[in-house]
């Protein structure tokens, strides 16, 4: 949809921490079905950005989906944020973080796992569901909103994923120039 056009951002001033906090509240049920630990490390204060919720809802609901899928039992998923000041004259940067005590990715495989249809293991995706698209999807929203996603991992050790997107002004509209949902990153 995203290459034809056909999926337009809905950008908005938000508090991201709650949409944070709503989409970890339905991910606690399926880590106490899986028998993982998850923890939320979230703060009280807002942060602000200027964003489409649902969009910013799907990264993160993506990137805790693979947390406790490739976290064995019993694991641990923990997802934090912060936001990062820079300056008096910007508003800084929110930072999100995911990190599990999972399966890990091999190097060779993390520089490729944002492409489209890529799996790190074929058999297992097949396994677990899933055709390799989420993290794409993923990768596509973060840097509609002007931000960057990395990873970090080592195999049996887990996996960090960072999501970094730029700070607002809370309950300010600004023309924030984000690219059309149709231009591919």
């Amino acid at each position: 949809r995203a290459d034809s056009g056909r999926e337009a951002l809905d950008i908005h001033s938000i508090d991201l921490l709650t949409t944070l906090r709503e989409s970890a509240s339905k991910w606690h049920q399926v880590a106490s079905l899986r028998n993982l630990q998850f923890e939320e490390h979230l703060g009280a204060q807002p942060l602000h950005v200027m964003g489409d919720e649902n969009a910013l809802r799907r990264v993160i609901d993506i990137l805790l989906d693979n947390a406790l899928k490739y976290t064995p039992s019993p694991g641990k998923v923990t997802l934090s944020a912060l936001k990062k000041e820079k300056d008096k004259n910007d508003q800084g940067r929110i930072v999100i973080s995911i990190e599990d005590t999972g399966i890990g990715i091999a190097p060779e495989d993390q520089a490729r796992i944002f492409e489209r249809f890529y799996r790190v293991d074929k058999a297992r995706s097949r396994e677990l569901g899933g055709a390799g698209l989420g993290l794409a999807i993923a990768h596509w929203i973060v840097q509609a909103h002007q931000g960057s996603i990395t990873v970090k991992s080592e195999p049996g050790r887990g996996s960090v994923f960072q999501v970094d997107i730029p700070a607002a002004i809370p309950g300010v509209e600004t023309n924030t120039s984000l690219p059309n949902a149709h231009d591919k990153p």
